[in-house]
């Protein structure tokens, strides 16, 4: 079995998804774990509880699921934003 990732768009009241102020990602391993990242300013994935507090109700962005496209989009624009996370 393949790893299967999906991912999020992070939006509070201002934002759209294509215009997101983060990035999340669930990623299911071949073993059958769970690794929830959010995308921080260093352009690295750190895992983090977002997605569980948003399912909780706990969050306060919401999550909207966007494809790998979409997600790698707003990647694009994160470097633009804050550079190469070199």
């Amino acid at each position: 079995m393949d790893e299967k990732v999906t991912y999020y768009a992070m939006v509070f009241s201002e934002d759209t998804p294509d215009a997101p102020s983060g990035l999340a990602r669930r990623r299911i391993l071949p073993g059958g774990g769970i690794v929830d990242e959010a995308l921080h300013k260093d352009l690295q994935w750190h895992e983090s509880d977002s997605i569980d507090d948003w399912r909780r109700g706990e969050a306060s962005q919401d999550l909207i699921e966007i494809s790998e496209a979409d997600a790698q989009q707003v990647m694009e624009r994160f470097r633009r934003m804050f550079g190469s996370g070199q």
